[in-house]
């Protein structure tokens, strides 16, 4: 579990690092500001084909070959980046990032092969905890390789230290990543029929799951892709003074998932934990508005980090419980490529709701939307089965 925490972090390092950079990366290649957030729903779009074609692939061959061959996709992706001196290249390189990226329904199939039913959310939550380190550690060091010239050198040196990581990331998977998933278990996913994409969404419980990732995710999104142009405009803030504002969020999510998440499992249950989720992450987007000094800013996304760090190993534990471990690869993807569409949907949203009025009403939408989450919640947990870790969760 150690050796498969360091390589997500790694990668995930080298993800963040491009955030608080990307706007202004885009507006140097010659992209307009309003379609910035175009340009980030590429990389969701690219997330939304790759994640139940890895999930399925890596439950017949396994999640040590799968993680291999995405991770490398993820050196090329910031190489593309590095060279991007048009909009056509700049999107290139998103849907090539966002493919790769995947491997996220890989890696925590990786972790529910490993672990039991009653270990399986501290381990998912220790995993978010990897995604959200790389959050701190990446955006703060994408800020200061940056710097605050919007149109200097720096941008270049955020992607080829992104790709650094990944590189960095690959070579730990290739040299110390054991295979987690038995040859017994890879024989059966092989040896079955086939399942498509459709088969998730038609059982009970999972099917609200899968709903509740496209609203919710989308939600989200609307917030991740609207936060960073919000900043600039309204607060006036640079590259390092964002990928600082990004460490904060990181932080509160790390301490959440680490400390939080798998004894407030235990205690009030997944569902329950799922539903206080979104109520935290719909407050914290409501009062970004509202705020018109840093200080402000930063209560309003301890709020949003607290919520999101409950919601990412929860939607995790839920969809493990409600699949069987021959196929959770599979199921993990459906429910990672339903929410990449929620992340596509986001930031076309938030473009279309900026452009009509202005930055600050895509925080307002987003949080009606997310509420809608918490009836969606409740219907997975009324129509689950009662079956095996599902009655667990």
């Amino acid at each position: 579990m150690f050796t498969l925490f360091v390589i997500v972090f790694l990668d995930l390092v080298g993800f963040g690092m491009i955030i608080p950079v990307f706007p202004f990366y885009a507006e140097r290649t010659g992209v307009d500001p309003a379609s910035v957030i175009f340009f980030l729903g590429l990389y969701s779009l690219g997330q939304l084909v790759g994640s139940p074609i890895w999930g399925s692939l890596s439950d017949r061959m396994g999640r040590r070959p799968v993680l291999i061959l995405t991770l490398f996709g993820n050196v090329v992706a910031s190489v593309m980046l590095a060279f991007a001196d048009s909009g056509f290249t700049l999107a290139l390189s998103r849907i090539a990032a966002g493919l790769a990226a995947g491997n996220v329904s890989t890696a925590y199939a990786y972790a529910t092969d490993i672990t039991t039913d009653a270990t399986r959310p501290k381990a998912l939550g220790l995993l978010g905890s990897a995604f959200g380190l790389g959050f701190i550690a990446g955006p703060a060091l994408g800020g200061l390789l940056a710097g605050n010239d919007a149109a200097g050198d720096g941008l270049m040196r955020v992607a080829w230290g992104a790709a650094g990581m990944s590189l960095l990331a690959f070579v730990l998977t290739l040299v110390k990543l054991p295979e987690s998933l038995s040859d017994e278990l890879r024989a059966v996913s092989r040896n079955r029929p086939r399942r498509g994409f459709a088969t998730y969404w038609v059982r009970p419980g999972l099917r609200e799951v899968l709903l509740t990732g496209i609203v919710v995710i989308g939600a989200v999104a609307i917030f991740q892709s609207t936060l960073a142009l919000w900043a600039a405009e309204y607060l006036g803030v640079g590259p390092r003074t964002l990928g600082w504002i990004y460490v904060f969020t990181g932080v509160v999510s790390v301490a959440v998932q680490v400390w939080m998440t798998a004894p407030l499992t235990k205690r009030f249950g997944a569902y329950a934990l799922a539903k206080s989720g979104i109520v935290f992450v719909a407050l914290g987007m409501a009062a970004v508005p509202l705020c018109g000094a840093i200080p402000p800013l930063l209560g309003a996304l301890g709020v949003f980090g607290l919520g999101s760090a409950l919601l990412n190993p929860t939607f995790g534990n839920l969809v493990a419980g409600l699949s069987d471990a021959d196929e959770r690869g599979a199921a993990l993807g459906a429910y990672q490529s339903a929410a990449s569409f929620g992340r596509v949907i986001g930031p076309f949203t938030a473009s279309g709701v900026a452009t009509v009025s202005n930055l600050s009403w895509p925080f307002v939408v987003g949080a009606v939307v997310s509420v809608a989450g918490i009836a969606l919640v409740h219907l997975a947990q009324a129509r689950a089965p009662q079956r095996g870790a599902a009655t667990s969760v």
